[in-house]
C-alpha cells in the first residue's frame, strides 16, 4: 500500500543582523523559504510550490516580510550619521578655505556628541581627506533613514560652523545649502535653519 500526501518544509537561505522591532535592538536573523513537497511514506520526494518566503528574527521569533532587510542596522545607521556629521562640518569648515580657532573648536564639540575620543587632531585628519570623502553618498543614505528633526539636526551643526566666524561667507552658506538639499529637505526648511543660525551672530 502506498502512502503517499503533501507536506511543507523551510529552508534557510541566508542569515545576518537586522533591526528587530520586536527585540527593539538589532538581532541575528534567518532568511526562510518555504516551499510544499510530495511526499511518499512520509518521505518528501518532489518539490512543490514555493508558499513564501520570510525573515525570522532568533531572538525573538517573529516573522517579516524580507524587504525588512532594506533597512538599515542600528549600527549601520550609527556608523553612517558619525560619519556624516564628521564630513558635514568639515565640509563647512573648510568652504572658505580658512578654518577658525572657532570653528575647529565647534566642529570637535559637535563631533564629539556622536564620536568617542573625537579631538583636534583627528578633526586635522579628516580636514586633510575632506576631497575625498564620500560625503553626498553619507547624505543620500540618511536622507531616507533619518526623520525630518534628524536631518535638521544635521544640517543645524553645519550652520553652526557656517555662523561660527560671526560672520556668513556665500562659500559656507553654499555648502550648507548644498548638504540640505542632498539630506532631501525642503528649501524652505533649509533657509529656515540658515536664518536661525546668521541670527545668533551678535550685531
Amino acid at each position: 500500500m502506498l502512502i503517499w500526501g503533501w507536506r511543507s518544509r523551510r529552508k534557510t537561505l541566508s542569515e545576518g543582523t537586522f533591526f528587530s522591532p520586536a527585540a527593539g535592538r538589532d538581532a541575528p536573523y534567518r532568511l526562510v523559504q518555504a516551499r510544499r513537497w510530495f511526499t511518499l511514506f512520509f518521505i518528501p520526494i518532489i518539490p512543490l510550490k514555493v508558499l513564501g518566503t520570510f525573515v525570522e528574527c532568533q531572538l525573538t521569533k517573529a516573522t517579516y516580510d524580507p524587504r525588512i532587510l532594506e533597512n538599515p542596522t542600528n549600527a549601520e545607521f550609527t556608523d553612517q550619521l558619525a560619519g556624516a556629521v564628521r564630513e558635514v562640518v568639515c565640509a563647512v569648515a573648510s568652504a572658505d578655505a580658512t578654518v577658525t580657532t572657532e570653528e575647529r573648536r565647534l566642529a570637535v564639540e559637535i563631533v564629539g556628541r556622536y564620536v568617542t575620543g573625537y579631538d583636534e587632531a583627528t578633526f586635522d585628519a579628516d580636514l586633510a581627506g575632506v576631497d575625498d570623502a564620500p560625503l553626498d553618498a553619507r547624505l543620500a543614505y540618511l536622507s531616507s533613514a533619518l526623520s525630518e528633526s534628524g536631518k535638521e539636526q544635521v544640517l543645524t551643526a553645519a550652520a553652526t560652523i557656517m555662523a561660527a566666524d560671526d560672520s556668513i561667507d556665500d562659500r559656507d552658506r553654499d555648502a550648507v545649502r548644498h548638504i540640505g538639499e542632498k539630506l532631501g529637505m525642503s528649501q524652505a526648511h533649509i533657509r529656515g535653519v540658515i536664518d536661525t543660525a546668521a541670527s545668533a551672530i551678535p550685531k
